[in-house]
């Protein structure tokens, strides 16, 4: 699920899979999935790019009088201001840096912006997409005896400033993208799906209407993590991941505004994806492999571990025992499961030096639908759709399997 519906930026470059949109307000390089026609798509110019949806966006004056991207021959390359620090005492990490306030920081290979101008001045250069390491462009000329005055406004602050703020990405917890009130019409970023996966087919349409014309009697079950369990009536493939949009009849005049989520959408503009994780669809059911940090605490109480006799301690297994994934939303771990994944982890640390025995554990797991699905999914995310049902093993703090 994505936080944002439109992506903005210069078209950079593209293929079947992803097109890329470099956002200059916050000089970042965006990975858009490609769900467009190939001829709808023009380097160099300036997007707002929503799911199957894009278009040309208009760059302000301000902006373009200090940036402007074009093709030469079969590079995007961009002409824009640019500047260096003064080699002063509490610089020091910002020197030989070149800054661009719309591109960020770029490479100079071969020292021509270092040769031409001094530290604070602003220059011309040109440079074109190459993307490597934290930079996206590479200094390719400058333009020799010639510095460059802008208005203060639309000069802004550079990384070796105090009043500098670079904008980073929120690191969200999944349930944050969760709707919670299914009662209600969904708004328009909700609607917009990033990531959902097939996870049952041809079952029984349970908003089917037999007195209304064109009411389909069988649906299919797609997961997404912000919405659930939702009903595709368009053919889907078992395990098959999809980009999508989702209708919402409440947002219809004289609609039922109150109307349950999961009678309310059906998905729609299903576009088929990788899957962001192993997944495979096995006689009718879908199988993921999942990995998740393991935390003694959401499996066992305290007081249960200090217990040598499994069958005393299995009293003290905790009953709610979960994790959270960002594509699967919260996994139900049941008291069997964490019972081997305790006994795993116990097994490899046992040998452990002291400080090594608190070292980060990975667990790896196969992770299926949960057998009451459609009954979690009225209370979902409190009960989760899917859970773990064979531990695979456990990795180490270098990412390396276990052999225990």
């Amino acid at each position: 699920m994505s936080a944002y519906y439109s992506n903005y930026g210069f078209l950079c470059d593209f293929d079947s899979q992803n097109i890329y949109l470099f956002d200059c307000h916050r000089r970042r390089l965006n990975k858009v999935r490609n769900t467009y026609d190939p001829t709808e798509l023009v380097l160099g110019r300036s997007y707002e790019a929503k799911h199957m949806v894009i278009k040309e966006h208009n760059v302000e004056e301000k902006f373009r009088r200090n940036v402007n991207f074009y093709v030469y021959g079969y590079d995007v390359k961009a002409e824009t201001i640019a500047t260096m620090p003064k080699n002063l005492p509490g610089l020091e990490k910002f020197h030989g840096k070149i800054w661009s306030q719309y591109l960020g920081y770029l490479r100079d290979p071969k020292n021509k912006f270092a040769d031409t101008m001094i530290g604070d001045e602003l220059g011309w250069v040109t440079v074109k997409y190459a993307p490597d390491g934290d930079t996206v462009f590479e200094i390719t000329d400058v333009v020799q005896d010639y510095t460059v005055n802008i208005d203060e406004e639309e000069l802004l602050p550079t990384p070796w400033s105090p009043e500098y703020t670079e904008w980073v990405p929120p690191q969200l917890h999944p349930s944050t993208f969760v709707v919670y009130n299914k009662n209600h019409p969904l708004n328009t970023k909700q609607k917009f799906v990033r990531h959902s996966v097939c996870i049952e087919t041809d079952i029984f349409n349970p908003a089917y209407n037999s007195k209304k014309e064109g009411s389909s009697e069988k649906c299919h079950h797609l997961f997404a993590l912000n919405l659930g369990m939702v009903r595709s009536l368009k053919p889907v493939k078992i395990g098959a991941w999809y980009q999508h949009e989702v209708n919402d009849n409440r947002c219809r005049k004289n609609a039922i505004k109150d109307l349950e989520q999961y009678h309310a959408v059906t998905a729609c503009k299903l576009f088929e994806i990788e899957a962001p994780i192993p997944t495979r669809g096995v006689y009718g059911n879908v199988k993921f492999e999942v990995e998740f940090p393991f935390n003694h605490d959401i499996l066992e109480s305290r007081e249960s571990r200090r217990t040598l006799d499994w069958f005393q301690r299995t009293k003290g297994l905790k009953k709610d025992a979960h994790f959270w994934n960002q594509y699967l939303g919260r996994v139900e771990i049941y008291p069997k499961e964490a019972k081997d994944i305790i006994q795993i982890v116990e097994s490899y640390r046992r040998d452990l030096l002291e400080p090594f025995k608190s070292e980060p554990i990975t667990v790896v797991s196969e992770v299926v639908r949960h057998r009451n699905s459609f009954k979690n999914n009225k209370n979902y995310p409190e009960n989760g759709i899917f859970l773990v049902k064979n531990v695979i093993g456990i990795k180490d703090v270098k990412g390396k399997f276990v052999n225990v």
